[in-house]
């Protein structure tokens, strides 16, 4: 009965680090709904390039948000936000 438990105990062990490996195996999905072009484009330009450097930076200095690669997409609307929510 010991010996049973104690190899249900080292599988449970050896299985957990692996099903925690292919949970975080897919990239965090971010959309940033940005501004390039109209009348918000002088204000909406730099943030938009700010955004996008700060998630290469996690990426390429942290590996991501929590060991989870990030995946931002700039999703330009045109103003229309019921257009850009559809891209979700």
């Amino acid at each position: 009965m010991r010996l049973k438990h104690l190899a249900l105990g080292l599988a449970v062990v050896t299985a957990a680090p692996v099903a925690a490996t292919a949970v975080q195996a897919a990239d965090l999905y971010i959309p940033l709904f940005t501004y390039r072009t109209g009348p918000y484009a002088g204000s909406g330009i730099p943030f938009s390039n700010g955004l996008s450097d700060y998630f290469t930076m996690l990426n390429e200095r942290d590996g991501g948000i929590g060991g989870v690669r990030v995946n931002a997409e700039e999703c330009r609307d045109r103003l229309r936000h019921q257009e850009g929510c559809r891209m979700l």
